[in-house]
């Protein structure tokens, strides 16, 4: 019996060895290694997701984050297979649709892919159209285009990008009955590209309308519009809350002002963006990468202007859907940011 006893007690110091260890472990400044998917080669993501890296290398030293340029839903596809690890940029519809399996995605990933934080809820959608078209055809808003169908040159994000297509032109055409082939001959006054390529377009004359993500106030909308004076297309907002809330979207207000062709106040979509990460990495990891992240507020905030309200205890909301990663939860009970 005093032998069992021993042997019990043994055992139990054991475990609670291992426990401190691994503790110790998770809060030593090893470094760790990851890679960030799911967005263009340059451009804004590329710019916050090398901060943030920069951030996790100094609490880290000698850390490998790698950034692996590609598109919100290609990203989601990667981490969830094992070929990367984290993605910055998940929105509404990727999660859905790979959860669900729905096309691009072939199969089911729901429980491949897992809840970090929230990133941003301001990812605005851009409605612009040159004034001289507008003026043209007699148009302001979305409720014209639909009803007196003008021929429209559109430039809108690639088919790939799930949330700059799907949640952005898709939407807005579904909410106020525009059909798509009509309004763009079949695809053929249509120019598919990242916003920097929309731009290009509708500052070369070569389109009437953009639809496109961004955030507010962008110095290239401003650019644009010095030499070829746009116009904001105006949203009904009970029309376009009733979509919006098919994904879980926030009807936004533009104030009138924030660029100077805005001469009242508009309504469109704000798109939130979460940092999500496969089911085969580590508690480690995650939980070094979320400790990093978590304790330099400042440091994020000043990445960027859309990340000018990023704070632990906003960033720690799960809208997602998506169940939270093992070691980010691991962070949040320590850190008591969540029960």
């Amino acid at each position: 019996m005093i032998k069992a006893i021993a042997n019990l007690s043994a055992a139990i110091a054991g475990a609670a060895l291992m426990s401190v260890s691994a503790l110790a472990q998770f809060n030593d400044n090893k470094p760790i290694s990851y890679s960030v998917d799911g967005a263009t080669a340059t451009g804004y993501f590329k710019v916050v997701t090398e901060a943030i890296n920069g951030i996790v290398r100094e609490a880290y030293p000698g850390t490998d984050a790698t950034y692996k340029p590609g598109s919100p839903a290609g990203g989601i596809l990667n981490l969830s297979t094992g070929r990367s690890d984290f993605a910055f940029n998940a929105s509404p519809v990727e999660i859905q649709y790979a959860n669900e399996g729905t096309a691009p995605f072939k199969e089911p990933y729901k429980g491949k892919f897992h809840f970090v934080m929230m990133l941003h809820e301001g990812l605005i959608v851009h409605n612009l159209m040159t004034k001289d078209w507008a003026d043209r055809h007699g148009v302001a808003s979305f409720d014209d285009i639909s009803s007196k169908k003008p021929p429209m040159g559109i430039t809108v994000n690639l088919a790939a990008n799930l949330q700059s297509t799907v949640t952005m032109y898709q939407l807005f055409f579904r909410a106020f009955g525009i059909n798509e082939a009509q309004a763009t001959d079949g695809g053929k006054s249509m120019i598919r590209g990242n916003s920097a390529t929309g731009f290009d377009a509708l500052r070369d004359g070569k389109v009437d309308v953009f639809v496109n993500g961004g955030f507010i106030p962008s110095a290239e909308v401003t650019e644009v519009a010095r030499g070829r004076p746009l116009q904001w297309i105006s949203a009904d907002r009970a029309k376009l809350a009733k979509e919006a809330e098919k994904w879980g979207l926030t009807v936004a207000t533009i104030p009138k002002g924030a660029y100077p062709f805005i001469t009242k106040d508009e309504s469109t979509l704000a798109i939130w963006n979460a940092i999500v990460v496969g089911d085969h990495v580590s508690e480690e990891t995650v939980y070094k990468f979320t400790k990093a992240v978590m304790e330099n507020e400042a440091r994020m905030r000043s990445i960027h202007p859309t990340l000018a309200q990023f704070s632990r205890t906003e960033a720690v909301k799960n809208i997602t859907g998506l169940s939270v990663h093992k070691g980010a939860e691991r962070y949040y009970r320590e850190a008591g940011l969540r029960k």
